[in-house]
């Protein structure tokens, strides 16, 4: 089981990887901002893209990720990348992730935590 320090040096690590990523795939519209949100008080993450359409607002959540209980969930991947099997990479367990995005009575079937 990982320390809250170590899920949440690891969160950002993988998250701060994804919106480099992102961001050389978006160098081509430099009117898309690649934003990263680090709440490490409450324990929230965000990677998002902002950006403008003529007179719309572009808002786009790649990846919600949330520490509770001392586990990550993983709330939105809006993404073909799998956070989950990136955090795994860094170390993490599947004990210490939950799919938050699943629904709670499909949770114990995925493999990671249920809560």
């Amino acid at each position: 089981m990982a320390t809250l320090e170590q899920l949440r040096q690891t969160v950002m690590d993988v998250l701060t990887e994804q919106a480099k990523f992102y961001r050389r795939g978006f160098a081509r519209e430099p009117q898309t901002e690649i934003v990263q949100v680090f709440d490490t008080v409450h324990d929230h993450f965000q990677i998002a893209a902002l950006s403008w359409e003529g007179e719309t607002q572009i808002y786009n959540i790649f990846f919600h990720l949330d520490i509770k209980g001392e586990k990550v969930w993983i709330q939105v991947n809006n993404t073909d990348e799998s956070i989950a099997e990136l955090l795994l990479e860094r170390g993490l367990q599947k004990s210490d992730i939950v799919l938050g995005l699943q629904p709670p009575y499909k949770r114990p079937y995925t493999g990671y935590a249920s809560e």
